[in-house]
């Protein structure tokens, strides 16, 4: 008890700075005046305050595949061979996984119903049951007055009960219901408080008024929660991670309740609100093979040995051949039917297992080796299959209209798509936030592609990463080629300043113009939000050879940002070299506005639509999962309660 009691102020003092956070940003819509060398230099990326939850301890360790970098003293690739600076070293929110806290619940009831009056008797005892402070069930705020509205505007009257019994509309609902496992749900969460099964409903109210009555109320709250769970959600996206910024559409509940109060097929209208999105179907199907598998045969392992490689021969290779034939990377047309070829390594086999390799995130290769062998023997059903469900619930967050054409960034996959009505037309690998700054996971659209951006280096790295080096080498910046600028708008050299008479407010501006090494590349792609959060070429290529890529602040790199932009702009790759290669700075504007999703998938189909599975590298699966575990403990101490209290 004494445990819970400390929670709650902590998550009260969490959500305020999560809340001041948002308030303090300047996207509030107030008027600003330039400051000076905005005036002199023109906008650049605004300079963040440190955020109040950037000293917040939470996940300090790592042992999701991630380099999680301190200082510049680290061995981590993105900190060598370069004097690039991060172009946002901004402090984030830590790993920014809260522990969850389930939505209030209210009383279904309002004491002032009991001044009111009802036809019948079956009327009378849901009037009776919504009237009293007694009662067991509850539901959420935004949930429980339309439920009231709807059964006051109909004068109590039953709405799953015909003369007192289980209407057929109810049975098809509860059916559905119990079947909700199969999109990724609890089945449990929506059973009707004062039942225990789906089955034999009729047994068990026992043709009680107070069960009957009590039933109706429950199936009403149940029907509404499944209906919103299922259009929008369970979880609220922003309450799992401080980095998530997404505001689902869940059906509004009195149009639901409209719909579910008095339509023929409650059922056929929950099934619609279901994501209409092709991957979810996908992880719809994937979810039940897997599970289906659980009970399944098992396969043999693949012995140990040596390397063998593209042409190369082992006994090995006929269970190569059917392990990848079962799980779908090769296809009955790819496999030899040829016995003298059987033990061969063949060029399809090898491709084969290249997209096996790729889909475990190891080198793509083709050559069966230990680490592949290790990979293929791991059996990951209950892990994919618990990813499937965190991810098949992501997909209801999404937005209902992606647009016809749009950017998704994956960040787990490290990549990003561009989609022209359901087709693939460009992607790229990208670069994202560590785990202490990750990118924020949001819905916007781009606006600008600027060309040979300038850096305005904010103040934070001037403070943290360059006054000390200027202390001790003034001329520092001039050798970098920056400009520095005075109060008084005069460029002025690095080294004719007494860097060691300043503090930590040096009264100098520090720029960075357009070139080759500036730490923003030669293009930037602007969808301007309250997170600072754009996606930028960078000079530091070589980071993209890297399995994982969760290496900057926030901000997106892109490895191939010319192309990139010829998609977004619409242009030949030779104007864009033209723009490019001037050196000129310029901001080009859309013709037409692009919607870009950050998003956070762990699974996600590729291009032919095999479902491929990423590192949780923010953790947020695992901040899933235990909210996932809290919310069924509540739901079993509700369900644990009489049916009705005495």
């Amino acid at each position: 008890m004494r445990r819970a009691l400390f929670q709650l102020p902590v998550a009260l003092i969490l959500l305020s700075f999560t809340a001041h956070s948002v308030l303090a940003d300047t996207a509030n819509g107030e008027v600003r005046k330039k400051g000076f060398f905005e005036s002199l230099f023109g906008p650049s990326t605004p300079r963040k305050k440190r955020p109040p939850g950037a000293f917040f301890p939470w996940g300090r360790n790592s042992d999701n595949n991630v380099r999680i970098l301190y200082g510049s003293g680290s061995n981590d690739p993105a900190n060598q061979g370069s004097n690039y600076d991060d172009p946002e070293p901004i402090p984030g929110l830590g790993m920014g996984n809260p522990n969850y806290i389930p939505p209030k619940l209210a009383l279904l009831a309002d004491p002032a119903f009991s001044k009111l009056t009802a036809g019948d008797a079956q009327s009378q005892a849901i009037l009776a049951q919504l009237s009293s402070l007694k009662t067991t069930l509850r539901a959420p705020q935004d949930e429980r007055q339309p439920i009231l509205d709807l059964y006051k505007s109909t004068g109590f009257k039953p709405v799953w009960l015909t003369a007192g019994v289980v209407s057929e509309r109810a049975k098809a609902l509860l059916a559905f219901a119990a079947k909700t496992s199969e999109d990724g749900l609890d089945p449990g969460a929506y059973l009707p408080v004062g039942l225990t099964s789906f089955d034999n409903v009729q047994d068990q109210l026992d043709g009680d008024a107070q069960k009957l009555a009590q039933f109706d109320v429950a199936m009403t709250a149940s029907a509404l929660k499944m209906a919103r769970q299922i259009s929008g959600g369970q979880f609220d996206p922003n309450r799992l991670s401080l980095y998530n910024d997404i505001k689902p559409e869940r059906v509004d509940a009195s149009q639901a309740l409209k719909v579910l109060a008095w339509s023929p097929f409650p059922d056929a209208y929950l099934h619609d609100l279901a994501p209409k999105h092709p991957a979810y179907a996908i992880m719809k199907t994937e979810l039940a093979k897997l599970r289906a598998a659980k009970t399944g045969p098992s396969y043999a392992k693949i012995a140990n040995g040596k390397t063998v490689k593209l042409g190369g021969t082992d006994p090995r290779m006929p269970a190569l051949r059917e392990r990848l034939l079962a799980m779908g990377f090769l296809t009955a047309a790819d496999n030899t039917s040829d016995a003298a070829q059987t033990n061969k390594l063949d060029a399809a086999l090898s491709g084969a297992l290249k997209k096996f390799q790729a889909s475990v995130q190891i080198k793509s290769n083709g050559i069966l080796g230990p680490d592949t062998i290790k990979n293929l023997n791991r059996d990951d059903t209950e892990e994919n299959i618990q990813r499937l469900v965190d991810n098949m619930e992501r997909l209801r967050w999404l937005p209902k209209d992606l647009g016809k054409r749009f950017v998704l960034v994956n960040q787990p996959a490290f990549e990003v798509h561009v989609m022209d009505h359901g087709n693939e037309i460009w992607h790229s690998e990208v670069i994202v936030g560590r785990p202490m700054s990750q990118t924020v996971a949001f819905h916007d659209e781009i606006e600008t592609v600027v060309f040979n951006p300038s850096w305005g280096v904010p103040q934070s790295i001037i403070v943290n990463e360059y006054l000390k080096k200027l202390r001790n080498d003034p001329s520092y910046l001039d050798r970098q080629g920056f400009k520095v600028v005075n109060q008084q708008g005069k460029v002025v050299s690095s080294s004719s300043v007494d860097w060691g008479a300043y503090g930590s407010r040096p009264p100098f501006g520090v720029q960075q113009p357009p070139g080759k090494g500036n730490a923003l590349g030669e293009l930037k792609f602007l969808f301007p939000n309250k997170h600072d959060i754009y996606m930028h070429d960078t000079p530091t290529q070589n980071l993209f050879a890297e399995t994982s890529r969760a290496f900057s602040h926030g901000c997106i790199r892109v490895q191939n940002p010319r192309e990139f932009a010829a998609v977004l702009l619409r242009w030949d790759a030779a104007k864009i070299a033209r723009e490019t290669d001037s050196g000129v700075s310029q901001s080009v504007p859309l013709s037409t506005k692009i919607p870009v999703h950050i998003t956070y998938f762990t699974a996600w189909p590729d291009a032919s639509g095999k479902l491929v599975y990423f590192n949780d590298i923010y953790g947020r699966d695992k901040a899933m999962e235990k909210a996932q575990a809290e919310t069924a403990a509540l739901q079993d101490s509700l369900l644990a309660q009489k049916l009705v209290q005495n």
